[in-house]
């Protein structure tokens, strides 16, 4: 996946973005940002500007040290762990069998399809098999308890612990299906689940799979699972929203301790490090297919699922996407059909007002760590922060704004 003619930014458009980057933090409506890009061939631009610990001048500005946590940024990683098992012949995305094989617990699983009015729950036994692709394309049906009513309240009646949780095991992301695999979209835990396939096929955990095959091939350095005190020493505070839209402290979104012991590493959102060594990631999968990757991802990551004529997938992603405030509104308009899926990646199927060329990828972080990858122009982009608010928030402005820059900046 490499570009014929090596992209390139211009000085004037270098200074274009320099200064867009500090008017974005000097306005104290984002916390401290990183604005990234890369080519398969190398770094095309990298800054940072803004405090470390907003308000506390004294704690340091970002640099290319901070820490940050990645959460969903992390599915991407898993995705390319079962993309690699599969070009190993280990795993298959289409067999049901082998989801049956390394997680019969998933599939045991009912499909919830709400409560009466006595408050009993109303199951059926799922008839479609489970794939992998299904679990990487988030039409396996499985959900969050906080982006379904129904998982939320069997999670609280009968005691299923937060997949936050250290101690929680499996069992924190055993929750029921919401419909038949394949029928619809829904965000959820389908990648949690293939991240569980990745150890169990590999006999590795995750950390132990990502620092192998991934991480140590690419030069990084900084990214765990398992955070040390130097990393939370360099940690990025998150901050959220107070009812006037001021930026104020946060707590994190999961449980950050230094050497901590988790029974069950989350494939869908457990990774943190820096953001340039996240960048350094996205070149592995630009330049896949060169010995020097690292990644061995495949064609898949930009192809789009078999879900096509399945409206209820695109009435889902529609109403998603247009939600998360940054898609371009002509590719969310019309039951998202300007959009697709790959395994791992929304897709947009043509170019974009704000930059990125029809078949990029991208996927994003809870607290505002976005990304793209745009084969056809031969870079990707990241657009860092730590922030956790409801989207559409202020934030997908300064990600919209930077992207048009970075493509006028090209040469």
């Amino acid at each position: 996946m490499t570009h014929s003619t090596p992209p390139h930014l211009t000085a004037e458009g270098k200074a274009a973005l320099d200064a867009l980057l500090h008017a974005e933090v000097a306005s104290r409506t984002v916390p401290a940002l990183t604005f990234g890009a890369t080519s398969a061939d190398g770094e095309l631009y990298f800054a940072q500007a803004g405090e470390r610990v907003l308000g506390h001048p004294d704690k340091g500005q970002v640099d290319a040290d901070t820490v940050m946590s990645y959460h969903s940024c992390t599915k991407l990683m898993t995705t390319t762990a079962v993309l690699q098992l599969v070009d190993a012949g280990v795993l298959s995305l289409c067999d049901p069998a082998v989801v049956e094989r390394y997680a019969p617990e998933l599939c045991a699983l009912p499909i919830l399809h709400g409560y009466s009015g006595d408050g009993e729950a109303i199951l059926s036994e799922r008839s479609t098999p489970l794939t992998l692709t299904h679990l990487l394309t988030h039409t396996s049906s499985m959900t969050y308890a906080f982006n379904n009513e129904n998982t939320a309240r069997w999670v609280a009646e009968r005691g299923v612990p937060s997949y936050f949780e250290h101690g929680a095991g499996v069992a924190g992301f055993a929750v029921p299906l919401a419909f038949e695999p394949g029928s619809s979209w829904t965000y959820g835990m389908g990648i949690d689940w293939a991240g569980i396939i990745v150890e169990r096929a590999s006999g590795r955990t995750l950390e132990e799979y990502f620092a192998e095959h991934i991480w140590r091939p690419l030069g990084i350095t900084s990214m765990t699972f398992l955070p040390s005190q130097a990393h939370l020493d360099r940690l990025q505070k998150v901050q959220t929203r107070d009812e006037g839209g001021r930026l104020v402290p946060s707590a994190p979104l999961r449980p950050i301790v230094a050497n901590p012991t988790i029974k069950q590493l989350a494939g869908g959102g457990g990774v943190m490090g820096t953001a340039r060594d996240y960048l350094t990631f996205l070149r592995g999968i630009l330049a896949s297919g060169r010995p020097s990757s690292g990644t061995g991802a495949t064609p898949a990551l930009f192809s789009r699922a078999a879900f096509r004529d399945v409206k209820a997938v695109y009435a889902a992603l529609e109403k998603t996407t247009t939600t998360q405030g940054y898609h371009d509104p002509a590719h969310t308009a019309n039951g998202a059909q300007g959009l697709g899926h790959s395994v791992g990646l929304v897709l947009n199927s043509a170019d974009s007002v704000h930059g990125r060329r029809g078949g990029s990828g991208c996927w994003d972080g809870a607290a505002k760590t976005q990304y793209w990858i745009d084969p056809a122009t031969g870079i990707a982009g990241i657009c860092f922060t730590q922030l956790l608010t409801p989207n559409p928030d202020p934030f997908m402005g300064t990600y919209n704004r930077f992207e048009r820059a970075l493509y006028d900046a090209l040469e």
